[in-house]
């Protein structure tokens, strides 16, 4: 049987049949030491269950996770703290607004709106840009250009302490073009799930079983060193990993520094404190960004000292701060600088 509570009152009842047999199933493969399982729809199967089952799992394999694919941001805290999930996809609300920014139809101002709206879940989101069900970012029917959503691809692995997926050929600009078979059912622009198809980009790096990465083209090596680069910087800076997270963008906009396509936020951990700006803008400009003086005060910069920015993430561009911790800087276009201050 089972407690469940409704209504604060907790009744018992028998537990389903289909329960047992689908918590037996994950714990099969639980003892395989798979790694995790991402639960297709999982709003969709009562809360109760996952809290039943997830448990049972953990048991016997503790270091496995739980995904779930959720829609409903008004159950998302239900089904962490009730359900038990590790992560969910952050697709309606992180996902949809950066798509919508690499097509320059969204405000930059709405992801602060997002992050304050999961404050007390955000190490549970799961972002991403690429997966079995959405578009591939070099697909004609999305970006066409793996580089316009490197600033997406930025914000989505450092903004909070939340976990980041990559899909599959992501790295080198898989398009997914080509006739893979089942059109009627599948969208334009995905890799199939439906039919046995070819992944070409992704089959270079694999080399025919040499998985070196010899038959991309220079061009889709530098899409993969940038998302090499970026995964390890954001496991590794302590900054990203635990930090404070404050926005500058709405700041700076209401300022006149730059327009609604510009997005500025600040991670801060002890001595170590990272300005992160991105770009949506289609063509170079020169901006101007202003670290508020409250915000300034809270991570620990001092108006007497002289403070320099370096760019970890290209290794490029280093700015001085001006007094009033303020500086300029030339944004090509789709641009991402994670500047270190120091």
């Amino acid at each position: 049987g089972i407690d469940i509570q409704n209504n604060n009152k907790t009744y018992f009842d028998p537990v389903p049949d289909t329960w047992v047999k689908m918590k037996d199933i994950l714990v099969y493969w639980a003892g395989k030491k798979v790694d995790g399982f991402r639960c297709d729809m999982a709003e969709m199967v009562p809360v109760e269950f996952w809290n039943w089952a997830i448990p049972q799992v953990k048991a016997v394999n503790s270091e496995i996770i739980f995904v779930a694919e959720i829609y409903n941001p008004a159950q998302y805290e239900n089904y962490i703290h009730t359900g038990k999930f590790d992560f969910l996809y952050d697709k309606v609300q992180l996902y949809d607004t950066l798509r919508y920014l690499i097509g320059g139809e969204r405000s930059t101002l709405d992801i602060d709106v997002i992050q304050k709206s999961l404050q007390s879940i955000n190490s549970n989101m799961l972002h991403f840009l690429e997966n079995h069900d959405e578009q591939r970012i070099a697909s004609e029917f999305f970006a066409g250009n793996p580089w316009k959503a490197a600033p997406a691809m930025v914000i989505s692995a450092t903004i909070d302490q939340g976990a980041v997926m990559i899909y599959f050929g992501q790295e080198v600009g898989e398009p997914a073009a080509g006739n893979m078979g089942f059109q009627n059912i599948e969208k334009e622009g995905v890799t199939t799930k439906m039919d046995y198809w070819g992944v070409p980009e992704h089959q270079k790096w694999m080399n025919g079983g040499a998985f070196d990465g010899a038959l991309l083209s220079d061009e889709q090596k530098q899409v993969r060193q940038f998302y090499s680069d970026l995964l390890n910087l954001s496991q590794k800076n302590k900054a990203i990993i635990a930090g404070s997270y404050y926005d500058i963008t709405a700041f700076n906009i209401n300022a006149k520094n730059f327009g609604e396509d510009v997005h500025a936020f600040i991670r801060n951990k002890g001595d170590e404190r990272l300005l992160i700006i991105t770009s949506f803008n289609k063509e170079s400009k020169e901006i101007k960004v202003t670290i508020p003086g409250d915000i300034a005060k809270h991570i620990g910069l001092d108006e007497s000292v002289a403070y320099v920015a370096n760019d970890l993430l290209w290794k490029e561009v280093e700015v001085d701060l001006q007094k009033d911790y303020s500086f300029r800087v030339s944004l090509k276009p789709y641009s991402s600088f994670i500047f270190k201050i120091k």
